[in-house]
């Protein structure tokens, strides 16, 4: 086995962290054994180990299966607004759930989007994951697929081993995962809203972050949607997640996300599972509705 220090996935950011978690979920498929752990080295950063020789390249390998379809976005390519932004009616998202229902991936990824079961206010539209963080033209599956064909080997290696520039291209989308990354016109010396001026964003972060929302699945509560790691509803939730000193495969960090009251544990419990951290970070939503991740804080 040989370490993987990943020096540019820092804990402490979501995008970081589920980077993290995608990372592993990936390299597990080919390398059951694979483990990730957290050291702290300023930020906090991810090692994984793993007998696989050329991360970096299983990677990509990845990504070109996924280009080639895949049960999980397969329903959304060229598919309408609402089915983009995992909002159609409710009966119609059950029938992309029943069609995956063999495909392993597939349907843990549309556990992770939505329930079947949960709907917005009007009782018309599913309401999608905690993580949809996306609103007016950009749409949460068009902005994945987006990302899905143009992520390559350099932005996979930036990912891992940093330094974050990012890119800005017009055609790419974003999750609006990473801390702090709203666009503050009080902070800015231009409006970003009329400006043509696009943000950076960290394409291999970003894919590797969707690869971990298998790792936090939705359920329902009434005809609610909870989130794993989120708390609160609507203009009021939190993300809380751990961070772990002791290397663990992709299925023990499973069951450590799906904690119950992450952010009410004794520092007794911590210390026992190993858990050296945890942080949580507010969802700050815009009068748009667009939300973005606030810097993260200690429990």
């Amino acid at each position: 086995m040989k370490e993987v220090v990943c020096r540019a996935l820092d804990g402490s950011d979501p995008l970081g962290f589920m980077a993290a978690v995608g990372l592993l979920r990936v390299v597990s498929g080919r390398d059951p054994g694979a483990r990730l752990y957290w050291v702290q080295d300023g930020p906090w950063v991810a090692v994984l180990t793993t007998s696989e020789e050329h991360v970096v390249q299983l990677l990509l390998d990845d990504v070109k299966r996924w280009r080639r379809g895949h049960g999980a976005l397969n329903f959304a390519v060229n598919a309408e607004r609402k089915v983009e932004d995992l909002k159609p009616p409710p009966e119609e998202f059950r029938a992309f759930m029943s069609k995956v229902r063999k495909d392993d991936e597939a349907a843990s990824f549309l556990a992770a989007y939505a329930t079947g079961v949960a709907v917005d206010g009007s009782g018309k539209q599913t309401k999608p994951t905690a993580f949809h963080l996306t609103a007016g033209q950009q749409r949460f599956l068009a902005a994945v697929l987006s990302v899905r064909d143009a992520v390559g080997e350099e932005d996979l290696r930036e990912a891992l081993f940093g330094p974050w520039v990012g890119r800005t291209d017009r055609d790419l989308k974003d999750t609006r995962w990473r801390a702090g990354s709203e666009r503050s016109r009080a902070l800015l010396s231009f409006d970003p809203g009329r400006s043509s001026e696009k943000a950076a964003m960290i394409v291999g972060a970003v894919w590797l972050a969707f690869q971990g929302l298998p790792l936090f699945p939705t359920v329902p509560n009434g005809t609610r949607i909870v989130t794993t790691c989120f708390t609160g509803r609507g203009n009021d939730q939190v993300f809380t997640w751990p961070l772990w000193s002791r290397p663990l495969v992709v299925d023990e960090v499973r069951a450590v996300l799906q904690a119950e009251r992450l952010q009410e544990m004794r520092a007794s419990t911590r210390e026992a599972r190993g858990i050296s951290a945890i942080l949580r970070s507010t969802v700050v939503r815009s009068g748009q509705g667009y939300g973005n991740f606030a810097p993260a804080v200690p429990v």
